[in-house]
């Protein structure tokens, strides 16, 4: 077994233990190249403060001229006007076209035959009923029969003809289903009649068999009034069976 002997060491406890990881490095900062030209222009220092400490007048030599102000500043065009120089000559109008020629109308014959061909206004017919030549119409008056010489005179108006015409029509369908109405009355026939009287003793021997099986002990109210219902039920089925039995023809109102 050897032994090593040491003299000298820089050991440390601390730096024996696992060390942390390196900060990862940091990006550059952007810096924009505008601000670089920016810091290298001179920008004018004027305007910095609240105004001027006196305002400055312009001369009299500067005065304001028209559309010069702030309000409504003129437009200026590069419209020019020629109307100093020569103007372009006027076109010229172009040479008429040939018409067709009218044909010549002889109005004065025109005039003559239509004059002829026309007829006179028919007179009226008036009346004068005073000395003093009071004029009046005598269509309208009253002094000549008008309305008993016309052709629908003394005929019935043409909105009662509709309208009695109208009422005939209703008339007719009432009458109409009263002859066509079907009897209530209805005559039963003897297959119907022997099929109903089956049907009654049929009912009836239920009833009975049910009536039977009463107790015969009847101490409560309940029973008391099943048996009486059911003894009033008996005897109407009984006078029934007779009514059937007794009439062979039987009618039927519905």
């Amino acid at each position: 077994m050897s032994i090593v002997k040491i003299i000298q060491h820089d050991e440390v406890i601390y730096t024996i233990l696992d060390k942390p990881p390196p900060e990862p490095p940091k990006t550059p900062r952007y810096e924009s190249q505008l601000e670089k030209q920016l810091k290298e222009m001179k920008i004018p220092q004027l305007r910095r403060t609240f105004g001027y400490a006196e305002t400055p007048v312009k001369g009299p030599e500067q005065f304001l001229k028209k559309g010069d102000g702030i309000g409504h500043p003129v437009k200026k065009t590069d419209h020019k006007c020629y109307a100093t120089g020569n103007l372009p000559p006027v076109p010229k109008r172009p040479p008429p076209g040939k018409f067709p020629e009218k044909p010549k109308v002889n109005f004065r014959v025109l005039n003559i035959k239509k004059a002829i061909k026309t007829k006179p206004k028919p007179v009226e017919p008036r009346l004068v009923d005073t000395r003093d030549g009071h004029i009046k119409k005598i269509q309208g008056s009253g002094e000549v029969p008008e309305f008993c010489l016309r052709k629908d005179f003394g005929q019935m108006p043409r909105y009662l003809v509709k309208r009695n015409r109208r009422i005939q029509k209703e008339l007719d369908k009432i009458r109409y289903a009263e002859e066509n109405k079907e009897s209530l009355c209805k005559l039963i026939n003897e297959e119907e009649r022997q099929a109903l009287l089956k049907d009654l003793k049929y009912n009836w021997q239920l009833l009975q068999k049910a009536f039977l099986q009463l107790p015969i002990l009847t101490d409560t109210i309940p029973k008391i009034h099943r048996k009486t219902k059911m003894e009033q039920e008996l005897k109407q089925l009984e006078k029934d069976i007779a009514l059937v039995e007794s009439n062979p023809y039987i009618y039927i109102y519905e």
